[in-house]
């Protein structure tokens, strides 16, 4: 049977209230479900959550069960990997980094065996305002598909690209589009619209996590991603052709919900404001929060299973973090191993919301390995701006150890360096954006190689090992 979200749902259903809970109460799209997964998250919980009667966009029932937090904890994601749940920590990005490395041809299939094509809207039955499409914050602009993975196809190499990009719903039958210029959807977007053509897309709502994870991949422009995507489901994954945008343009057979639609050439409408992964609304302009102007887009068709979920993604807590960092670390693993072997395990923290503060482990080989492995880190991904390294007996997952290491091994002066006037990101509250620019911060928190260094004091490892909890407390 072929990776879809309902394997998932499944599976995080066994896992009780830590992991996944229905919520069989009405709620209203429009701020109530985020703020009871605020009150969850307030009080230590990020559960999966089922929302079976929300209310769609006319404030009426909506036929659609509203998902939220599907990514919300890296068990999850691990559990979603193939992983033993236990292994949430560096079998994580690891296990990633070999499914990326392992990227396969997707499968074509007929209309027939996609679930995908069971209802098929067109014309004026398509219409955005019957889903339970959320609108997250109290300043927000309105509501937003922001769960969904965008999938444009180039018009110069015919290869498809998939991202979590957000859509601002203007109506029944349109929404602005937020691509950035520098990332490969605004890219791709961009080779349309220069030539005074309309780019067509899809939005895939609903999916196995391992689709999503392949989806925020980070690599080189022109890959094809649904290659990417199926390694890191570890199975082909399975295509179709589109509905309204072309034979050749294929969408994933097994998705929940797919969106067509057409990325305008010459129409603008304002989009957003929206809470970004940063936990703050992008900038101030004039006393007022700051919006875009994005390119339009018109709906052409929806295709759904005839008793769909829509997935949305809860903007700026804990799966937006983790959804976008544990890609990276994957990235971040390959590449600095290269300049340094004895590289162990890799961590964008959520406390630097999974963008700007970098954590690693490394048992050096060398003197100086790990300040070419910050700088290595540091050239990876323009979010970071803080790379602390530490030695292997450090568990980079829990910050207070990281902490311990920069309290114990550091000296200010010669622990650490700057460098300044370097690329930043946009969304960073810090930085101009026009002008994204950032010092960054490397702090070396490993003990002098080579050298005597005071020994720590621990328990028996082997005893630690064995020992199981749940032996001694019920």
């Amino acid at each position: 049977m072929p990776k879809d979200f309902r394997i998932f749902l499944k599976e995080m259903e066994k896992y009780g209230g830590d992991e996944f809970v229905r919520i069989k109460k009405q709620v209203d799209p429009k701020f109530e479900a985020t703020t009871l997964l605020r009150k969850l998250e307030m009080e230590g919980r990020k559960p999966m959550a089922l929302f079976e009667n929300p209310l769609d966009l006319y404030q009426k029932p909506s036929s659609m069960p509203l998902v939220m937090n599907a990514f919300s904890s890296r068990r999850k994601l691990a559990i979603a990997a193939g992983l033993d749940p236990a292994k949430f920590k560096n079998e994580l990005s690891l296990r990633l980094k070999e499914l990326y490395a392992g990227s396969r041809k997707p499968e074509l299939v007929h209309k027939n065996a996609a679930p995908v094509k069971e209802r098929v809207l067109l014309g004026d039955d398509v219409d955005l305002y019957k889903m339970p499409i959320p609108t997250h914050h109290l300043k927000d602009g309105g509501p937003f598909i922001s769960g969904g993975s965008m999938i444009t196809k180039s018009r110069k190499t015919g290869n498809f690209n998939a991202a979590m990009i957000r859509f601002h719903v203007q109506g029944p039958r349109t929404t602005a589009v937020h691509a950035e210029p520098h990332h490969h959807s605004g890219m791709i977007i961009r080779e349309y619209i220069n030539e005074g053509i309309e780019a067509p897309f899809a939005i895939v709502i609903g999916h196995h996590p391992s689709f999503f994870l392949g989806s925020q991949w980070e690599g080189g422009y022109g890959t094809d991603e649904y290659e990417i995507i199926s390694g890191a489901m570890g199975e082909a994954l399975r295509l179709v052709p589109s509905e309204t945008l072309g034979e050749d343009f294929l969408v994933p057979a097994d998705a929940e919900i797919v969106i067509e639609g057409y990325v305008l050439h010459d129409k603008k409408a304002v989009e957003g404001p929206l809470g970004e992964h940063t936990r703050y609304y992008k900038d101030i302009r004039g006393g007022q929060i700051f919006s875009h102007e994005d390119p339009l887009t018109r709906i052409t068709a929806i295709t759904m299973r005839k008793d769909a979920y829509f997935q949305s993604l809860f903007v700026g807590h804990a799966e937006h973090f983790l959804i976008g960092a544990i890609p990276k670390e994957a990235v971040i693993f390959d590449k600095v191993r290269q300049v340094a072997p004895g590289i162990q395990a890799v961590h964008m923290t959520p406390a630097g919301v999974g963008r700007y503060i970098c954590y690693f482990s490394l048992k050096q080989q060398v003197a100086g390995e790990a300040r070419d492995a910050i700088m290595a880190a540091f050239v990876c991904d323009q979010h970071i701006k803080y790379v602390i390294a530490v030695d292997e007996d450090v568990d980079i997952f829990n910050d207070s150890e990281v902490l311990w290491a920069v309290a114990t091994r550091t000296q200010p002066d010669k622990s650490t360096f700057i460098i300044p006037g370097a690329r930043g990101a946009s969304l960073d509250p810090t930085v101009d954006s026009k002008r994204p620019v950032t010092a960054k911060m490397g702090i070396d928190a490993t003990k002098p190689f080579g050298e005597p260094f005071p020994e720590v004091c621990e328990v028996p490892i082997d005893m630690l090992n064995k020992l199981r909890i749940e032996d001694y407390l019920n």
